[in-house]
């Protein structure tokens, strides 16, 4: 369940189909291969250029992997269920995302060097991890013991509830170094709005006119990249700093999203169907693998880029631009 705004994603690109563009970036797409099967996606890369993400194996399961130096490796070869995702990595190497329990339940998981640590749940059944940094704090979501959605902040063993924006369900998706926290949540009248979390205090960021959006990712800087449902009922990437959301347009269709940001400000995501880099008031296009889609899913401070582009066979691979 990483960002609910994924079903609004998928909706829009079948409804508004993929768009041709005209600006192109200059970096090149690099195929990263899968684990023996035919998908793979590329969700989180650090500085030095350890990449994580899943990929179908061989045997038709869902696995995350950790991509170095040329190499694929399989995190999860000897797990008890057939499903895992690596989310996302911090400067360490340290890695967290989800993984099936035995019986059949899934859980936000640290992979630390050999070990792998079930962070638990706030009492329901499911948690998910979604983003970690170099202090070792990671933020996801988890049920309580009512079966709603709560977003986290785990740290030291022991997970946080961070509460919501007045309504019954949050999702935390992103943290910096300093320990602040974005992600979305219901409010008291029901919309779903952006969130910044810091020392306890959970700030409602707004939206670009329309009733729902969604924060996805911050930087050291406290700038904020999401997407938000415009006045006139379309959904727009957004960059959010210093109380001021701006809408980053589109690559010419209705729909974009921004799910990653770096140190610079530089900014990535999808629209219309394609991955794009932001950068100095500029959305470009990111060059794919020959197929009809492409996502940037994370970009770090050396301007690489990772996510998922799709073949000219229509198979979908973890891509790196660089």
């Amino acid at each position: 369940m990483r960002r609910l705004f994924s079903l609004l994603i998928g909706l829009t690109l079948i409804l508004s189909g993929v768009q041709p563009v005209s600006a192109k970036s200059a970096l090149t797409p690099v195929d990263l291969g899968t684990l023996g099967g035919n998908f793979s996606s590329a969700f989180d890369l650090n500085n030095s250029l350890q990449i994580v993400g899943f990929s179908q194996t061989a045997s038709g399961a869902m696995h995350a992997f950790l991509w170095q130096a040329g190499a694929m490796t399989d995190l999860d070869s000897g797990a008890a269920g057939a499903f895992s995702r690596a989310n996302a990595i911090n400067r360490q190497g340290q890695i967290v995302g989800i993984r099936e329990t035995a019986s059949g339940e899934f859980h936000a998981v640290l992979w630390d060097a050999d070990a792998v640590t079930d962070l638990g749940t706030l009492g329901g059944a499911e948690s998910n991890a979604f983003d970690i940094n170099d202090k070792g704090q990671v933020v996801g979501y988890s049920q309580d013991a009512s079966g709603n959605f709560r977003a986290f902040l785990w740290e030291a063993d022991e997970m946080l509830d961070l509460g919501t924006l007045g309504g019954c369900c949050s999702v935390a998706n992103g943290l910096n170094r300093q320990g602040q926290v974005v992600g979305f949540s219901t409010t008291e009248a029901g919309e779903t709005h952006p969130f910044l979390w810091e020392d306890g205090v959970m700030l409602d960021l707004g939206t670009l006119g329309g009733g729902g959006s969604g924060a996805n990712a911050i930087n050291s800087r406290a700038q904020v990249v999401g997407q938000s449902t415009t006045e006139d009922g379309l959904v727009h990437a957004f960059l959010w700093e210093a109380g001021v959301m701006t809408d980053l347009g589109t690559l010419g269709g209705p729909f974009s999203s921004a799910l990653s940001l770096n140190r610079q400000g530089q900014v990535v995501g999808v629209s219309d169907g394609h991955a794009f880099l932001w950068q100095a008031g500029q959305l470009s296009a990111l060059e794919g693998l020959g197929g009809f889609f492409s996502r940037a899913n994370s970009i770090n401070d050396r301007g690489q880029v990772v996510g998922q582009s799709a073949l000219a066979s229509g198979e979908s691979r973890a891509t790196l631009w660089r």
